[in-house]
């Protein structure tokens, strides 16, 4: 198994969750964009899935169906293609709410997944985070921050924080490194509000938050963040995405390796505190950030 046959594969499953969005955006049924191309009943529901790819010709014919935009167009037509995505410098298109390209093959599978399970050991998950605790990781870049990317990334934010509230919710799993949890971003008052409401969220019944303090004693990898994604509460779907500074990778094959990631977060679930003592652990050090005179 190559790294490329992973990649198309990644982006076969992407296509789908274009193609589905904006089919349902257009108002079509699954058997009647089939009926537009002539196939059988189940051709668009096989590509939507990942599981076929589709022609040239058959493409064309659903973004006209579909009346999809020129940029959903040429993003779809790509995808198609399994074209290689450039790390280049972002631009206000590529940056502009969604976020770069290669994030928006995360939300896109993040809205339709069934379950999430996720490890950070140093920065806090984005739907976690307050609109405070993303501010001040921006300010923390001094002249380097970008005003209208610090706004599209709080509004992204607060968009994907309302997954983990609505009707049809996935179950989500974080397990934190206590060092994600004590790295100051903001000053103790915002650090304090942080994690009051990661207590909060902890009391959500889609969501399980557990830290691993400093002082376990354990030998398993905390250094690696990274998120897998389940759908249909099936381990065969999964999807593993591991962030880089500029980019991000998705694994889905070959399964020993998928498998690999799924056991380590399972691993430091079980040496982490269980989700009632990480609760009273995160209450009890947002006091202490609370007690802490703000520098400014």
């Amino acid at each position: 198994m190559t790294a490329p046959t992973t990649a198309i594969g990644i982006q076969r499953r992407q296509l789908g969750n274009e193609l589905r969005k904006l089919r349902e955006v257009a108002g079509f049924t699954q058997d009647q964009a089939s009926q537009s191309l002539g196939k059988a009943p189940n051709k668009i529901s096989r590509v939507e899935n990942g599981k076929i790819g589709i022609s040239p010709a058959d493409l064309d014919e659903l973004l006209r169906l579909y009346q999809a935009s020129p940029k959903d167009a040429l993003w779809c037509r790509e995808l198609a293609a399994g074209a290689r995505r450039r790390r280049t410098r972002a631009t206000a298109e590529t940056t502009l709410y969604l976020g770069p390209k290669w994030f928006r093959a995360f939300r896109d599978f993040e809205q339709s997944a069934s379950q999430i399970m996720q490890v950070a050991s140093e920065i806090l998950p984005g739907n976690l985070q307050t609109e405070s605790y993303t501010r001040a990781m921006f300010h923390s870049r001094g002249s380097y921050a970008d005003h209208r990317a610090v706004e599209d990334t709080v509004r992204v934010r607060r968009d994907r924080q309302a997954l983990l509230t609505r009707e049809d919710a996935a179950q989500f799993s974080f397990v934190l490194s206590e060092s994600a949890l004590r790295r100051v971003l903001g000053g103790p008052k915002v650090m304090a509000e942080q994690l009051r409401h990661l207590a909060e969220l902890s009391l959500l019944p889609t969501v399980d938050i557990q830290v691993i303090p400093f002082d376990t004693l354990s030998y398993e990898p905390l250094s690696h963040a990274f998120t897998v994604l389940r759908f249909d509460h099936d381990s065969a779907t999964d999807i593993v995405y591991i962030e880089m500074y500029d980019n991000g990778v998705y694994l889905d094959k070959p399964p020993e390796t998928v498998r690999q990631y799924v056991e380590l977060q399972r691993r430091l679930q079980a040496i982490a505190l269980g989700p009632v003592e990480s609760r009273n652990f995160m209450v009890e050090l947002a006091g202490q950030f609370a007690a802490k005179p703000d520098d400014d």
